[in-house]
Order: structure tokens, then C-alpha cells, then sequence
């Protein structure tokens, strides 16, 4: 029986750029995924929505426009598609890069965040991973990070949120592009677009839903960045 391709995201991009023609292989599991296109070339990915559920449900409201975000450049309000012209802010030779901040700087995202989440089965023991990066001791919702090679260091700490079925090439060339001593790429590669499309018919994505972690100040140890989260009840 041949598999149903289930997309909205697909659907309104090829009537933009009715050029542009996307096959997605015929033996792809059930679930969703994310196609990402960079200057570099194309990345696709299987997301983990029953792993990391939120950073799931807000990279894909992101990159669909669906989720209204507080832009630090302008000081207004913005809704459309997030990830179309964002610039790789950091790459690490062999390793990784990092996207997701309006300004290139790593700095200036949106105060969206996602609960801790995303620490297994699927870490990022080997290449060809999605994960959240942190903003400190928070974890953000909207910027991302490619795995080249195998990191297991940051799996305890990152929500991984989706595996790469093909595009490991493209993660390692733009890990490898020219950059300055803090990792920022001279010439930055850029995301063109994210689309989420779903094969067969998995459960519907979550919604976003708001979260702000609370933190407070250890006793032993003061100062800013001596926090942890404040554990709730039960």
C-alpha cells in the first residue's frame, strides 16, 4: 500500500514556488519530519514529537508562522514564517551548528522556552541530530542545533527532537565553513526554509504551550549563575 503525504506546510510552499518539486523517499517511516533548506543544500529530518513534545510543537509552530513572537530588533510583535532568511550563528569544525536567532548573535532569539525534555531514548550518541540549544540555564524553543558527529556530552542537558535521514553532508560542510575565534561564521550560511510535512497518519503535532522556568539562588552558593529550578509539588 502506498503511503499518504499529509502536509499543509507543502501544500502553500509549492503554491509560492510552484518551481520547486519535492519527492519525499517511499520508504520513510510514519511520523513527521522537517525539511530544511539551506544555502548550503537540504537537510530533512524525522522529528521525535513522543520524545520532545514541546520543542516539537514549537519548531514546527515556528516554522509555519503559527506562533506570535516579541522581536528584539523592532520592539513589535511578529507572526509568519520564523526560520526563512535566519543565519547560522555558530559553527564548530566536525561538530555542530547552531541557527535560530534573528540577529546572528545567539543573543537576540525570542523568550520562548521549552520545559526539560527530550533526554532519550534518541540522544545524540551519534551524528545527524536536532537539538535545543540553552539561553543559560534555559532552554529555548525556537534555536536549534545540527550534529555532525557524535556529542554524548550534550545529551543530559538538550532536548533531542529529531533524527536526519538525509543531509549529514550538508550539516558537516556548514560545520566546517570559515569562522571567526567565538565561532560565529565569517560568511554565515542561511536557512531558507523549514517545512514540516507528515507521512502516513501519525497523532496530530501538540500545541505550543507557554512555559517560563523559575529558578532561585542556592544558599551555599550566591551569585548569578549559581540557580536551579524551582521544583513544584508533587
Amino acid at each position: 500500500m502506498a503511503l499518504t503525504i499529509v502536509t499543509i506546510s507543502m501544500v502553500s510552499t509549492f503554491a509560492q514556488n510552484p518551481e520547486e518539486s519535492y519527492s519525499p523517499p517511499v520508504d520513510l517511516l510514519e511520523g513527521w519530519y522537517a525539511r530544511i533548506e539551506t544555502s548550503m543544500g537540504r537537510i530533512v529530518a524525522r522529528l521525535l514529537p513522543e520524545q520532545a513534545p514541546q520543542s516539537v510543537a514549537h519548531f514546527a509552530a515556528m516554522a509555519e508562522g503559527r506562533l506570535e513572537w516579541f522581536d528584539r530588533l523592532t520592539g513589535e510583535l511578529r507572526k509568519g514564517p520564523y526560520y526563512e532568511g535566519i543565519k547560522v550563528h555558530r559553527s564548530v569544525a566536525g561538530r555542530h551548528f547552531e541557527a535560530g536567532d534573528p540577529r546572528g548573535t545567539g543573543r537576540g532569539a525570542p523568550d520562548l522556552f521549552v520545559p526539560r525534555e527530550g533526554l532519550g531514548p534518541i540522544t545524540f550518541n551519534a551524528p545527524g541530530r536536532l537539538g535545543m540549544t540553552k539561553d543559560g540555564p534555559r532552554i529555548s524553543a525556537v534555536q536549534f542545533f545540527a550534529t555532525a558527529a557524535g556529542e554524548p556530552w550534550l545529551s543530559s542537558g538538550h532536548p533531542c527532537f529529531g533524527v536526519v535521514i538525509s543531509g549529514l553532508e550538508v550539516i558537516q560542510n556548514i560545520s566546517q565553513v570559515k569562522t571567526y575565534a567565538n565561532g560565529r561564521p565569517v560568511e554565515p550560511p542561511v536557512i531558507e526554509s523549514v517545512n514540516i510535512f507528515s507521512i502516513g497518519e501519525p497523532p496530530p503535532l501538540p500545541d505550543p504551550e507557554p512555559y517560563q522556568p523559575q529558578f532561585r539562588q542556592l544558599k551555599d552558593h550566591p551569585g548569578p549563575r549559581q540557580t536551579e529550578p524551582v521544583k513544584k509539588p508533587g
